[in-house]
């Protein structure tokens, strides 16, 4: 059985930099994808809220692409073997917009990997810190929270039966109509590729 507390033991990437003028063709397409009238930004306005997923996009070569989909490797994705992967949550603080048409530079770097036992076995938490900036300013801080287990295919998890628990407190609450054609147009904009998102018999059998 594979141990993941000696696969991340002292697994330690190095941070990455990119930069990028924030154009404004995604948030018009975004915008399309929601049946706005209009692009909700142009040049000059503020990025909508978490509207960056739409930029520092990562295009790896289709031959790069492990069998879910995802790269088979990168910097911050741990070597575990028979990897499934699973966004498990994260957060963003802002702290001034970034504006449409301005070059903004990131900074991404491991914030902490954490081992868990759970009903399905062990699973390693990996957060992941992007500091998007104007020169020295810092606009945005996300980290994000990705799960990963060991599984190999046509394996079913082992799930103790269970029931859905009571939505989350929360301020607001938007409700849009969504199906595969959605689905595939946000998909195409964040070039998001893993299986999980178009694939059923793999959703279902894998």
């Amino acid at each position: 059985m594979v141990d993941l507390n000696e696969i991340v033991s002292g697994w330690k990437p190095e941070p990455v930099e990119a930069s990028e003028v924030i154009g404004a063709w995604p948030t018009a397409a975004f915008s399309a994808v929601l049946d706005f009238p209009a692009p909700v930004a142009c040049a000059g306005d503020s990025l909508p809220l978490l509207w960056h997923w739409f930029h520092f996009l990562e295009t790896p070569k289709q031959a790069d692409l492990g069998e879910d989909g995802h790269p088979a490797t990168g910097r911050f994705i741990p070597a575990i073997p028979d990897r499934r992967r699973m966004i498990a949550g994260g957060r963003v603080r802002v702290h001034s917009p970034i504006l449409i048409g301005e070059r903004i530079d990131r900074r991404s770097e491991l914030a902490g990997v954490t081992v868990k036992n759970g009903r399905s076995g062990q699973m390693a938490f990996v957060t992941v810190r992007h500091e998007f900036r104007r020169g020295a300013d810092v606009l945005l801080t996300e980290e994000q929270d990705v799960v990963y287990r060991s599984q190999p295919t046509g394996q079913l998890r082992k799930l103790a039966p269970g029931t859905h628990g009571e939505e989350p407190q929360h301020d607001r609450r938007i409700s849009t109509p969504t199906g595969p054609e959605l689905l595939f147009r946000f998909s195409a904009l964040t070039c998001n590729t893993h299986r999980v998102h178009y694939d059923k018999p793999y959703v279902t059998e894998v």
